[in-house]
């Protein structure tokens, strides 16, 4: 029988607690405020070790990527990571935190606690 797979937000606080990818930690813990690493692919000095793990873990996790038998994709693994974080109800993106460009790119997020969500 297959292992039923996390939530993506129990997951996603699974990783940042882990403290193994950098640039993505808290921000504020309480306020479960949140930064992810999101350089552009197009950068120089991009690296899929260094700029992907996260987006590369969620895709192991989801069963969309087998490392070893699968050719890495970073590009879908991100593009997919995103959709599934846009979709959630009870995470929303605090877009004037963000910065979008620049070799130190992130986006920042916030975890809704119950009383917020829709």
């Amino acid at each position: 029988m297959p292992v039923e797979r996390m939530r993506m937000r129990p997951w996603l606080e699974e990783q940042i607690n882990s403290n193994t990818i950098p640039g993505l930690k808290w921000l504020n813990k309480e306020k479960k405020i949140f930064q992810i690493p999101w350089m552009h692919a197009a950068r120089h000095g991009w690296d899929v070790e260094k700029d992907a793990p996260l987006f590369r873990n969620w895709a192991i996790h989801t069963g969309k990527h087998q490392p070893g038998i699968d050719k890495p994709d970073p590009k879908t693994w991100k593009a997919n990571f995103r959709c599934a974080m846009n979709s959630l109800p009870d995470i929303e993106e605090v877009k004037d935190r963000s910065i979008k460009k620049g070799n130190n790119a992130f986006r920042v997020y916030r975890m809704l606690p119950l009383s917020e969500r829709p």
